[in-house]
């Protein structure tokens, strides 16, 4: 039996960009991590809230850059970024 390729008289398969390919996780973690970065120094967060609140705040967009970078599970950047927004947080806070 001819296949769909035969019977279309296509020589050669589609060479443009599979976007099914594309690891669309990690390209919004990316641009997400770049827009909160943007985001949290415009807004100045020391303004609003307490000094160690707005220092853990500041581990989120890394996280994301450090995701969209990384071949690590979200959830193991997840855990890396709450640890270390505890961490910065009681650093600043004591």
């Amino acid at each position: 039996m001819p296949s769909k390729r035969d019977l279309l008289k296509m020589d050669t398969p589609y060479d443009g960009p599979n976007w099914s390919e594309f690891q669309w996780d990690r390209i919004l973690a990316f641009i997400g991590g770049v827009v909160m970065t943007v985001l949290y120094l415009l807004a100045d967060p020391f303004q609003y809230f307490p000094d160690w609140t707005a220092a853990a705040l500041g581990s989120v967009p890394v996280g994301l850059l450090f995701y969209s970078f990384s071949s690590q599970s979200w959830q193991t950047w997840a855990k890396i970024a709450a640890g270390t927004a505890i961490g910065i947080s009681l650093g600043t806070y004591f």
